[in-house]
């Protein structure tokens, strides 16, 4: 098991050099494997593809995907189990995690326990190319309900050690405990981090001083970014990750451009008409799982907003590049008392809420909250209730939460849906800017 895990690291360090002929000889290869897997193991494939009049052996190259008709979240959210997940697949025994962010609609992803700890390598692979040690200690600001329950018998040997702080904790208790944890690296949301780091300058805190900083889950905004790396001294690597695929992209140490996990996912930019975008236009992106064979991912529309680049990074990856990522920010929510609660709060509480098809919770004023829901299937009459209770349980009661339920919630702009919005945040973001 160890020695096939080093093994497959060490193969995704090599992707990163392949010669584009080789990378796309590589992509081909797992591509009709993908294809042809779920063609004949997963319904709702076989139904897609003979509705499109394709079979398997229509694709060979990547000039060949098109073809296939885009698969969005709201496509699979209406299908049974049985429908989606590979008939081979024991649910059982699958890893299960819940979708959740900008479009405001959970989906439920089965993943084999492989398939689980490839993604894990993907993200260590994008640690380590940023100068991650593997006797360092990290410190992982992230969502309690997806703390391990144990530790690997080498983090208790002091390999690759990990210590977890809840995202639902406020910047005083994290930052008492880096302080005692000491950690080399920090991983976690950027709006925790913006939080913890203005903590640190507002209070005149020494003793937290991580090496490196990685900013996951959330748009890192340009200002928030200069607040992290100008108050502990770092420069944060952002990481583009989704639950369904894993690791879509990454910067390097250059921070020119993220670079895409070719060799794991095949990624598309689309325009609003379904055209390709070209470098430097923005495009919706469609990706397609080069390893998922318990619940295919053929052509799904992640639907986060970037740009793709034409060039090649100067650090010699030959790994494709993006240029930016938008769309995806979320605000702040602000108490009453001034304590400020980080969006990622909010977004995980409703993780939980898997009969609510979209929802969108905004901050009228420092009083009240709306929050707006699309019922899903076998929505409960008792879910509102369990929202606002959840709602105050975290911001103790101090804001008056409203409830509404429509039809369907008006994307922004970009498209998305901005699940967590505040009409009072200048104050903050002045801070942030300073």
């Amino acid at each position: 098991m160890i020695f096939h895990s080093l093994q497959q690291l060490r193969h995704l360090k090599r992707n990163q050099y392949l010669s584009p002929s080789e990378l796309r000889v590589f992509q081909e290869e797992k591509l009709r494997s993908v294809v042809a897997h779920a063609y004949k193991n997963v319904p709702y494939y076989r139904r897609l593809f003979e509705g499109a009049g394709i079979r398997p052996d229509d694709i060979r190259t990547l000039d060949d995907l098109c073809k296939i008709p885009v698969t969005t979240k709201k496509d699979l959210q209406s299908l049974k189990q049985e429908e989606i997940v590979s008939g081979g697949a024991v649910p059982d025994k699958c890893v299960v995690k819940y979708t959740s962010g900008s479009t405001g609609q959970p989906l439920k992803i089965f993943l084999s326990p492989g398939e689980r700890d490839f993604q894990i390598l993907l993200n260590l692979r994008i640690l380590m190319e940023n100068g991650l040690r593997l006797t360092d200690k990290v410190a992982y600001l992230i969502n309690p309900y997806r703390f391990p329950k144990s530790k690997f018998w080498f983090q208790r040997a002091g390999v690759l050690g990990r210590e977890y702080l809840s995202v639902f904790d406020y910047p005083e208790k994290h930052a008492e405990l880096l302080k005692r944890m000491k950690p080399d690296v920090l991983y976690g949301y950027p709006s925790n981090l913006t939080l913890l780091a203005l903590h640190i300058k507002e209070n005149g805190i020494k003793e937290i001083h991580p090496k490196r900083v990685f900013s996951v889950a959330e748009a890192l905004e340009p200002n928030a970014r200069k607040a992290i790396d100008s108050i502990m001294n770092v420069d944060t690597c952002d990481i583009l990750g989704t639950i369904e695929i894993g690791d879509l992209a990454w910067q390097c140490e250059t921070r020119s451009g993220y670079h895409i996990s070719a060799d794991a996912a095949l990624v598309e930019f689309l325009k609003d008409d379904g055209r390709p975008a070209g470098a430097g236009e923005e495009g919706r992106l469609v990706c397609t799982s080069l390893y998922g064979y318990t619940m295919p991912l053929i052509r799904y529309a992640v639907n986060d907003i970037c740009v793709p680049s034409d060039r090649t990074c100067s650090c010699g990856r030959t790994l494709p590049l993006m240029e930016s990522i938008k769309g995806r920010a979320n605000d702040f929510i602000i108490l009453p008392d001034g304590k400020v609660i980080a969006s990622c709060f909010l977004v995980i509480i409703m993780q939980a809420f898997h009969d609510v098809a979209q929802y969108r919770i905004v901050q009228e004023d420092k009083e009240r909250l709306t929050v707006s829901l699309v019922k899903g299937k076998a929505f409960s009459a008792r879910t509102p209730d369990s929202i606002r209770n959840e709602i105050d349980r975290i911001t103790g009661n101090a804001l008056r939460v409203d409830m509404e339920i429509l039809d369907e919630l008006p994307r922004d702009k970009s498209g998305k849906i901005r699940t967590v919005v505040s009409k009072v945040i200048p104050d903050l973001q002045e801070k942030i800017s300073g």
